[in-house]
């Protein structure tokens, strides 16, 4: 989730929020391991309980629709399995986080081909996922081949598959990352001796550390091993933090020495060790807002979402008028599906945020209103209440709309109005009784096939009862205009019926080409009909 870099639990949770952090704790998987087994369910109700590869080189994406770098890395993925499926290669894409109608809609909206499956937090556990998202590549014999964080392309999938295909470990490491490991070596660093020669080495990694951050900001994202650089770093700081917490000798300092320990252990993903680390400061300066908000972090990192709830309360009582505290505590309770006890947490949580924004409109601070709306309209999506949903998805729109389109929030403003036409239609499916909805929303994604500069393009989205006929119409269109329904590259002009999947979800590339540049296309409608009742919902300029 986005927060504002002035509160303090966003300075805890800044760099998880860059990429787009699922939940973590110490795990496995490593490189050259065997791979633990995957009991989930699929979307489609096919059960997996085996070993993860079941003689197939298999590629593991883990994800969630509300992370921003999934959702751009999604066309990669959707392009790899179509480039790299075989016979003996598999893909499977696994949200440990978010309910069946969200990923369903989501899934519809992208054309994903690919098996997707829920699952419980200890699979992100057993797999030690630090960050989302994730892709692992596992053989034939179930040996972790690759492991890669944030977006992955094309080209690094296929060859990981073809070192998978080989038996043998991907450990590709670019220039630039190679002088990361080379600033990061450990033996540059003794801190063995007297005091002054470790104190010296400290200042050393420190230095080292601030390169390490402007070459990574220096370099194509691609070509940095996010997860190898984090280990390093990680490994410098524990052992910096070790020699100052064992020089210490009042309490201040060893609980600052504490603070950076428990830092450099999240980066090893240790978090049992970062939140005994941070307890051990915790009871050298106890109540101190600061250690509770990184203790409420490591919890969350651990899946321990009662200790997580019970730590962001105690900082929402130290810190009661910080938004983000309470947006904290909502999530923790919306990682536990404690959802009724999650609303009225983040409705506080955008009370605060809202002010925030009124007296200071900064981009960061709309940001965090439209982020946190959206964490919230997903909580009622789940509570099936669609009322407030619908009014938290438009306050986050209020809110992305300004948002400036060419700054640093651009993805988020985008992902604003996907995710609420997706969490809409959501809406409808968790509901006890699927009715029809229909929704349109002006084009986000990249440019369609074949269209041209003056096509007015839209993503429809229709939620009706698996099995139903549904015939959608344009209507309304002026002479020489024409509307085309498109989906998995075939277009129909004019009209378009189907029927419904076991989904519940259809999601179509709506156009409308005008006859030349300019022209206005009027009052423009899609009729929908279901099992004899029609309706039609009207199209606002994109």
């Amino acid at each position: 989730m986005t927060r504002t870099p002035a509160t303090l639990f966003s300075a805890v949770t800044f760099l998880a929020a860059t990429l787009g952090a699922g939940p973590a704790t110490s795990g496995h998987a490593d490189l050259g391991s065997t791979a633990p087994t995957i009991p989930v369910t699929l979307l489609g109700g096919t059960a997996l309980a085996g070993p993860v590869s079941a003689g197939k080189v298999t590629v593991l994406n883990f994800w969630a629709t509300w992370c921003p770098p999934c959702r751009a890395e999604t066309p990669a993925l959707v392009a790899a399995y179509r480039a790299l499926k075989a016979p003996d290669v598999a893909f499977l894409a696994i949200d440990t986080t978010e309910t069946a109608p969200i990923v369903k809609t989501f899934l519809s909206a992208k054309s994903v081909p690919y098996p997707v499956a829920l699952a419980g937090p200890d699979l992100y556990n057993a797999y030690g996922i630090a960050y989302i998202p994730t892709t692992i590549v596992v053989d034939a014999k179930g040996v972790v081949r690759a492991r890669w964080i944030g977006g992955v392309d094309v080209a690094r999938l296929t060859r990981y598959v073809a070192d998978a295909r080989a038996g043998k470990t991907s450990d590709y490491v670019s220039p630039a990352q190679a002088q990361i490991d080379a600033l990061l070596d450990p033996a540059l660093y003794p801190l063995a001796g007297d005091p002054g020669d470790r104190i010296a080495s400290e200042q050393k990694i420190a230095q080292a550390l601030t390169r390490v951050d402007a070459l990574t900001s220096q370099s194509d994202a691609t070509a940095i091993d996010f997860e190898r650089t984090q280990h390093e770093e990680g490994t410098l700081q524990v052992a910096a933090a070790t020699a100052a917490r064992d020089d210490a000798t009042a309490a201040p300092e060893k609980v600052q020495a504490l603070e950076s320990l428990a830092k450099g252990e999240g980066e090893l993903n240790r978090w049992d060790d970062a939140a005994a680390s941070l307890r051990a400061a915790s009871a050298l300066a106890p109540n101190e807002p600061q250690l509770v908000a990184a203790l409420t972090r490591a919890y969350y990192r651990l899946h321990d979402y009662g200790a997580m709830i019970e730590q962001a309360q105690l900082y929402t009582k130290l810190a009661p008028d910080d938004g983000d505290g309470w947006s904290e505590l909502g999530l923790g309770f919306q990682r536990a599906k404690r959802f009724s006890e999650a609303a009225p947490a983040y409705e506080k949580s955008l009370t605060l945020l809202v002010a925030a924004a009124t007296k200071t409109p900064t981009q960061d601070a709309l940001a965090d209103v439209a982020d946190t709306s959206l964490d919230a309209a997903n909580v009622y999506v789940a509570l099936g209440d669609g009322a407030r949903a619908r009014r938290t998805f438009e306050r986050a729109n209020a809110y992305g709309d300004r948002l400036d389109p060419k700054g640093s929030y651009a993805e988020l403003q985008r992902n604003v109005r996907e995710r609420t036409q997706e969490g809409l239609v959501a809406v409808t499916l968790a509901g006890k009784r699927v009715n029809t909805y229909v929704s349109v929303a002006p084009w986000t994604g990249p440019d369609l096939p074949g269209s041209l500069v003056s096509t007015l393009k839209y993503r429809l989205i229709v939620a009706a009862p698996a099995g139903a006929p549904v015939t959608l119409r344009a209507r309304g269109l002026r002479p020489k205009w024409i509307a085309s329904f498109c989906a998995s590259g075939l277009c129909s002009p004019q009209t378009v019926s189907f029927t419904s999947p076991e989904t519940g979800v259809t999601t179509y590339e709506f156009q409308l080409v005008p006859p030349h540049a300019g022209a206005a296309p009027g009052h423009v409608s899609i009729s929908y009909l279901v099992r004899g009742a029609e309706a039609q919902v009207g199209l606002r300029a994109p």
